[in-house]
């Protein structure tokens, strides 16, 4: 006689098993897409250059890690700033190469010096020479400074100098990359360089201001390419930004 209550069993127990199964891979699905979604550093979706303006692009350095120029160019980005040298202390080994890449995408580009005031004018001036060459791109030199960098006269006057040098070295004007309040501690002393503004905003356009960084970590690209930079506007025309050279 054949035991059915058995048979029950074992077919009840072999689907209790592959219920449990399915579960654990539905909820481990789950729990991966979860940790993705809300791990990832980058959103889905791509904003758009600012209202008012038609030219925008990015700040590169050394931590930005590998950059993807072909993604920038793809998503509206028309030029990149690369740091470059820091007073006499530092070049970003990553500078020549990124530079290359950047051109083949047809990106205009820019060079960073950061200003050190512990340093003579004369000597960052050589150092930046030295390492970048005539590979400064087709923008403004940019010079970055920071407030704690200009808290004398004399470093203040240092900087004007440096400014000085490159202008005649390379028969063409640099910028000074920097906030609002180290602007205003400059312009007494540096009243003809323009500016590249930093700001959480696109509000000052004041002439004197040729680029203005508005966000820190602006999101360019979408889906899994999405990535966060410091992103500018170009404070003026399409016409003004190509006649840049």
């Amino acid at each position: 006689m054949t035991n059915n209550s058995g048979i029950t069993t074992k077919i009840k127990t072999k689907k209790t098993l592959t219920s449990l199964t399915w579960l654990l891979i539905i909820g481990g699905f789950a729990a991966t897409l979860a940790v993705w979604l809300f791990a990832k550093p980058v959103v889905l979706t791509a904003n758009t250059t600012p209202t008012g303006f038609s030219v925008q692009g990015v700040a590169i350095n050394q931590t930005s890690g590998y950059v993807d120029y072909h993604n920038l160019a793809s998503n509206g980005i028309d030029y990149a700033y690369l740091r470059a040298t820091t007073g006499t202390s530092f070049v970003d080994d990553g500078y020549q190469s990124s530079y290359s890449r950047a051109r083949a995408e047809q990106l205009k580009v820019g060079s960073i010096q950061v200003y050190d005031a512990g340093a003579d004018a004369s000597t960052q001036a050589q150092y930046f020479i030295d390492n970048v060459g005539n590979r400064i791109g087709q923008l403004p030199i940019a010079v970055y400074v920071t407030d704690n960098q200009i808290d004398t006269q004399a470093s203040i006057e240092r900087l004007a100098a440096l400014i000085q040098i490159l202008n005649a070295h390379y028969n063409k004007s640099a910028i000074i990359y920097t906030t609002s309040s180290v602007q205003k501690k400059l312009e007494a002393t540096i009243s003809e360089t323009k500016y590249w503004l930093i700001a959480n905003n696109t509000k000052n356009k004041a002439t004197s201001n040729q680029f203005i960084q508005y966000s820190e970590d602006h999101t360019i690209g979408s889906g899994l390419k999405a990535i966060k930079m410091p992103t500018s506007v170009f404070n003026g025309t399409e016409k003004e930004f190509k006649e840049l050279r």
